[in-house]
């Protein structure tokens, strides 16, 4: 019998310790789980910052490209038409006005 009571006493003393040792490293570990804690909100927000930056850099990198291309397209526009003036210089020649061609 007194195996028993042995050995429940040896049980409630060894769940007392438990739980002052889990109680004792519970708080030695809430500091370095608050500053964890802080320091998972500061990375979140730096990431959202980065992202928001990304996101104007894309926007911007967007309207950037489209100007190039309108400034492209219009330039392109340009020089064909001066291809074209000589051929059209030469038709607007050769029609044949004549108050122009009796001057002559």
């Amino acid at each position: 019998m007194y195996i028993v009571y042995a050995s429940l006493i040896l049980i409630a003393a060894s769940m007392i310790f438990l739980g002052i040792y889990a109680f004792k490293t519970y708080k030695d570990a809430k500091p370095a789980i608050e500053k964890l804690n802080a320091i998972s909100t500061v990375m979140q927000l730096k990431a959202d910052q980065i992202k928001s930056g990304v996101d104007e850099l894309t926007s911007t990198q967007q309207e950037i490209q489209k100007d190039i291309d309108y400034k492209k397209q219009t330039f392109n526009n340009t020089i064909s038409a001066v291809k074209e003036t000589p051929k059209k210089i030469k038709k607007w020649w050769n029609i044949k006005i004549p108050f122009i061609h009796q001057i002559k």
